[in-house]
């Protein structure tokens, strides 16, 4: 009884643990997976945004660097009743605020209402109720954008307003759709008709982009423009907005001749934070790089004990930050500050512990405190623990009760067990007493060479059984003792019958071992056949190619090849599971459907690799076999390698003795695991330069063992490699063979070895 309660109560701490370390894998990969598909929406609908303002900003661009040839265009549009300005100007006046303080307002000039967008001119480029004619003259070069404007602001990202502000000397603002704009910035924001549209709504502005003009290469050497002002609140009513600018340059591009700016809205991608489900109560949030929370439903906002407080700069700032958070633990959190998703286990929220998993979204150029400077945010996810181990904890209970169940049970039996035993063995022993002195003396007799002695059978019990068990016994040893003669005639002609039949069966298999040795050396010799020949490496010009493959047994599973057309070089290297007759088949039928699809003029490589899995998915299904490998293609032309598929790692080393490791694991499943791995294709392009050295090899290079068995490892294969990356690509593979076989040593290599190495011209 006490074995069986530790037993059970072992077996209830090793159930738990089990369920514990699954439900860590499962709910990780979980979160995981959400998590990044989340930041994936996220970057998604930024992302759209900033697309079509770059699209707006690059045609304008266009018209300002086209100069002088615009300006009968201009002219043109200007003067066309659909695009022409009717301006009417508000004097000044005073007003009271909602404060009732007065205030200045009016001042300004703006167009009918009927027009495509609102052009708003500030009362520092008026004199007497008019336009001056510098703004004029810009106002008329920008008439074009109510064909644009308009068509941005109905179509692409869901956005509040698209609009065009002028040069710094002359901020004129075109918005569409049109509103009142000069009313509106009378009555939410005082004093903005006389202080510059730039410094008073988006201070700092302005200075940082002419810092890019100062920089070495000038605005040119940058890829990107964008600019984003950190969310606030809408004084017009539009909720949380945020503005992303994009500038446009002089034609020398060393002045600025205006900006484009987009509201977006907020409120799509804050009812999408806010309406993430994670188990009971768990919640999402979005963060900026200095934690300041975006985004979040009401309840998280309650758990993450967070303040909300607005900063008026011009606009409304959100103030919202994790490190004013009234939990400590909260408080004390750290952003990631790189891509990868971080999990902060056992949080103090509230109490109770919480899971906290964190990644960083897509880098920003966003304008704080005066200064452009890159900035990424940061999704988070918040779960507490004991929802995601509520499973565990009923588990738990579950074998408690269970475990008390049987105790209990097995208590009961027990104690009435040993009450039947005990009566059953004083009534049996009695009876079969007899019965064992009688088989004992008839023992001694047998031993003293009596071999006629029988003892009589008094009942069929057991003991009965065994008692004729000995009678026959007795009875079979006499006979076999009167006949032992005959008996060993008998036996040895059957063994030399037996024998004789062992010899033949003997050289029939010396036979059939011939056969198959011959059989399989013509595998391995059609295995060999296949591989690039030496002269047809030395015929790609511009690259410097060696390859060597080693089976662990007769026939191998390891595919490489080098082969032309297309006007690429196609360049594959596999490794089947396993190896031996087998794999080598499966090899060769990848070998044949990458020469047969290349032949066939396929240029596309994600399709290339599909058609490829396919066949030879189909071929294992009619095999019935279990194989499948990883295989990786490339394509070389023009100084790029393009590579598809999922193999093992990639190493480059640049001429200058830098040193890659290229990851394929996100490029594609193995090849022959399921018909269409189409959608899990995906490719890279590594430039190489001359002097530039890639090596591709098979696990059986890392994997291979020495005899204590340590195994040579992807380091010590880069060493290598590093140590001679200089010589020819001849020189380096004998180098990493002759490392590789020092290391093995006296030990038997397990798995086919293969390595190939490609050198830039």
């Amino acid at each position: 009884m006490l074995v069986a309660r530790q037993g059970i109560h072992k077996l209830s701490l090793e159930a738990t643990r089990e369920i514990e370390a699954g439900l860590n894998i499962a709910y990780r990969e979980s979160l995981t997976n959400h998590l990044v598909d989340t930041s994936q929406h996220v970057n998604s609908s930024f992302q759209h945004a900033i697309a079509d303002i770059e699209v707006v900003s690059d045609i304008a661009q266009t018209v300002a660097d086209r100069g002088e040839d615009m300006n009968g265009i201009h002219a043109t549009i200007s003067g066309m009743p659909y695009f022409k300005d009717r301006f009417t100007f508000t004097p000044a006046f005073q007003r009271k605020d909602k404060d009732g303080k007065e205030q200045p307002a009016g001042g300004w000039l703006q167009n009918d209402a009927a027009e495509p967008a609102v052009i708003s001119a500030w009362g520092y480029m008026q004199k007497d109720g008019a336009i001056v004619p510098e703004a004029q003259a810009a106002i008329e070069r920008s008439a074009y954008l109510d064909l644009i404007m308009p068509a941005f602001t109905r179509h692409g990202a869901p956005k509040l307003q698209i609009y065009m502000v002028g040069p710094p000397a002359l901020p004129f603002v075109r918005l569409a759709p049109y509103a009142d704009l000069g009313k509106v910035f009378d009555e939410l924001y005082p004093g903005h008709n006389a202080t510059n549209f730039y410094e008073f709504f988006y201070a700092g502005l302005v200075p940082s982009w002419e810092t890019w003009i100062k920089e070495p290469g000038g605005v040119k050497a940058r890829k990107n423009y964008v600019t984003i002002f950190p969310p606030y609140m809408d004084a017009g009513g539009g909720g949380l907005i945020m503005t992303i600018f994009h500038p446009v340059w002089s034609k020398d591009r060393t002045g600025i001749e205006g900006a484009f700016g987009v509201d977006l809205t907020l409120e799509t991608l804050i009812t999408y934070i806010k309406d993430v489900k994670l188990a009971e109560t768990g919640f999402a949030f979005l963060a900026q790089a200095n934690g300041n929370v975006v985004a979040v439903n009401d309840e998280g906002v309650k758990k993450l004990g967070l303040k909300t407080k607005a900063d008026k700069q011009g606009l409304e700032l959100l103030q919202r930050f994790l490190k004013d958070s009234t939990e400590p633990q909260v408080a004390a959190i750290a952003l990631p500050s790189d891509g990868a998703v971080h999990y902060r286990e056992d949080v103090q929220i509230g109490g109770q512990p919480h899971i906290m998993v964190l990644k960083q979204l897509t880098t920003f150029q966003t304008l704080a405190d005066g200064k452009i400077a890159p900035e990424n945010w940061t999704l988070g996810f918040v779960v507490p623990k004991k929802e995601i181990y509520a499973s565990l904890f009923k588990a738990q209970d579950a074998i408690e009760t269970s475990r008390t169940s049987i105790v209990a049970s097995q208590a009961f039996v027990s104690f009435g067990s040993i009450l039947v035993l005990m009566a059953g063995v004083f009534l049996v022993s009695r009876k079969m007493t007899g019965t064992l002195v009688a088989l004992s003396e008839g023992a001694t007799r047998m031993r003293q060479g009596d071999y006629a002695v029988r003892v009589h059978v008094t009942s069929e019990d057991e003991i009965g059984q065994l008692t004729g068990a000995f009678n026959e016994m007795a009875a079979e040893i006499q006979a076999h003792t009167n006949n032992l003669e005959q008996l060993v005639k008998a036996r040895t002609g059957e063994l030399e019958d037996a024998n004789k039949e062992i010899m033949s069966l003997n050289a029939q298999l010396a036979q059939e071992n011939l056969r198959l040795g011959a059989e399989l050396n013509v595998a391995r010799q059609l295995q060999l056949m296949v591989l690039p020949p030496a002269q047809e490496l030395q015929e790609i010009k511009d690259l410097d190619i060696a390859g060597y493959m080693s089976p662990a047994d007769e026939v191998g599973g390891d595919y490489y090849d080098v082969l032309r057309g297309n006007g690429v070089i196609k360049i594959g290297i596999g490794d089947v599971t396993g190896h031996g007759l087998e794999s080598g088949v499966l090899m060769l039928m990848v070998q044949t459907a990458v020469r047969t699809l290349l032949a066939s003029n396929e240029t596309d490589p994600m399709r290339f690799l599909g058609i490829v899995n396919k066949v030879i998915y189909q071929n294992i299904q009619r095999i019935s076999s279990d194989k499948n490998l990883t295989l990786s293609l490339m394509d070389y032309s023009d100084g790029k390698l393009r590579l598809t598929g999922q193999h093992e790692e990639v190493i480059v080393v640049r001429v200058s003795g830098e040193l890659e490791r290229v990851d394929t694991t996100g490029l594609g499943l193995p090849v022959g695991m399921d018909e269409d791995i189409t959608e899990f294709l995906a490719n890279m392009e590594i430039a190489l330069e001359s002097g530039d050295v890639v090596v591709l090899f098979t696990d059986g290079v890392t994997e291979a063992e020495r005899t204590d068995t340590a195994q040579y490892g992807v380091e010590r294969l880069c060493e290598v490699i590093a140590q001679h990356h200089k010589k020819t690509s001849q020189e380096i593979k004998d180098a990493i063979i002759e490392d590789l076989m020092s290391h093995i040593g006296t030990n038997k290599v397990y798995d086919d070895i293969t390595v190939l190495v490609i050198k830039r011209l």
